[in-house]
Formats: C-alpha cells, sequence, structure tokens
C-alpha cells in the first residue's frame, strides 16, 4: 500500500469505540483487534473514498505532528490492517 491506494475497511467487521481505543471485532474468525485512538481515525477514515495521502493530511490537520510522520505512521498501521485482511488496496487510479 502506498501513498495514492485508496484503503477500504472490510464491510463485515465490527467496529466500537472504548474511550480512545476502538475494538475491531471480524464476525468469520471472531478474532479482534484493538486500535488507539490514531489507529482508529485511520479506520474511520478508510472508506475508499480518500487515498493515504489525503487520510494523513486530515490526521495532520487533527493532530499536531510532522506530515512526513503522520504519513509514515498511517503506511505503518494500513499495513498491519492489509496484513490482517481488515483493509484492502482500493482503486489507485480514481
Amino acid at each position: 500500500m502506498g501513498p495514492h491506494s485508496r484503503p477500504v475497511r472490510r464491510s463485515d467487521v465490527l467496529a466500537q469505540g472504548a474511550g480512545e481505543t476502538v475494538i475491531l471485532l471480524t464476525p468469520d474468525s471472531g478474532e479482534y483487534f484493538t486500535l488507539n485512538e490514531v489507529g482508529g481515525r485511520i479506520w474511520e477514515l478508510s472508506d475508499g473514498t480518500r487515498s493515504v495521502a489525503e487520510i494523513a493530511g486530515v490526521l495532520v490537520e487533527e493532530y499536531e505532528a510532522p506530515l512526513d510522520e503522520i504519513q509514515a505512521d498511517t503506511l505503518e498501521v494500513l499495513g498491519e490492517l492489509a496484513g490482517e485482511k481488515l483493509v484492502s488496496d482500493g482503486d489507485s487510479t480514481a
């Protein structure tokens, strides 16, 4: 997944906020994953309409951190979510 990818959440994953944590539950396997506040926001923004670079741009406005750091963290979180098959790489040509 790269800066121009458009990550898409898996539609059957249940997400529940618990304070500053977001818990993801996969109904087919019963596995659950926890995300911190920023990871949860990345999950929320991964709806297939924004590129990774656009998601990082939104996070720069919401959190006080340098763009390069946020973009690297965004790619890392999305890479982990993709590795668990919780998000997929949407159409990067749109």
